[in-house]
């Protein structure tokens, strides 16, 4: 393991002398990291994904969800190879330096320009994100308050009044642990709530009159955009993902985090 850390650190050195990428010391432990990587892959996709299934049906929208998975699994380990093993890369804190080194030995034209596609897409990405988190958030409190006359743009305000302390003194995607944990309990409630009440109601109560459960849905283009777009939003760590792992205590430890933990 010493030996492991600085072989590491020396690629770290060497990645700040050869592209300008200052080595990052990350806190977080492989559990923490686990918990960040559920809350940001799991997060409000979870609540798409049985409209998405619906779209092929229960058996061949469980497949596709799986092999959705594996590739995003597969493309993430990728990554995170990139990240660890390739000296330039070995300093990058964020999804732009990790494109910055990748493309060191590229000419600097060709070099600029994978940069700037690269902070368009995540930013652009996380932008729209953002937005469909603050619409959550405000449909959510307008649903626990509902009988408060107020409308949904003002409910967002608010969530967005509450959230942003939090947000603008948090650093680091480990500042406050807690809130990474209360996240894993409301997502593990927003599964297993419905189906409790399911299970307590009974298929005849909760069945829409007309409605059927078919092993392969008649499927349209609309639909299976819709579905595949659905499966892609709840599984798009990638975007993120090179962040968390310049985070982590032990960047090594992130397929342990995962693909065991997680």
């Amino acid at each position: 393991m010493a030996s492991e850390a600085r072989e590491c650190t020396s690629g770290a050195v060497q990645a700040e002398q050869s592209t300008g990428l200052k080595a990052w010391q990350g806190k977080n432990s492989a559990w923490l990291t686990a918990g960040i990587i559920i809350a940001d892959v799991v997060g409000a996709g979870i609540l798409g994904m049985p409209r998405a299934v619906s779209e092929f049906g229960w058996l061949l929208g469980a497949v596709v969800m799986a092999i959705m998975l594996a590739a995003n699994v597969h493309i993430s380990i990728l990554l995170w190879k990139v990240r660890v093993f390739y000296r330039p890369c070995e300093g990058a804190h964020t999804y732009k330096d990790l494109c910055k080194g990748a493309f060191a030995k590229a000419p600097q034209w060709q070099r600029r320009t994978a940069v700037i596609a690269t902070w368009m897409s995540q930013y652009s990405f996380m932008f729209g994100l953002l937005g469909i988190y603050l619409l959550s958030a405000g449909k959510g409190l307008g649903m626990l308050f509902n009988t408060s006359e107020i409308c949904l743009p003002q409910w967002a305000a608010i969530a967005a009044f509450v959230l942003l302390p939090f947000a603008g003194t948090a650093r680091e995607m480990g500042s406050y642990q807690s809130l990474v944990w209360v996240n894993i309990i409301t997502l593990c409630g927003t599964v297993l709530i419905p189906l409790g009440y399911f299970i307590i109601q009974g298929v005849d109560e909760i069945r829409k009159e007309g409605s059927e459960m078919v092993l392969a849905a008649p499927m349209t283009w609309a639909g299976v955009l819709s579905g595949l777009s659905t499966f892609t939003f709840g599984m798009t760590s990638q975007f993120m993902l090179t962040e968390i792992i310049s985070e982590m205590k032990d960047p090594r430890e992130l397929p342990k985090a995962y693909v065991k933990i997680s």
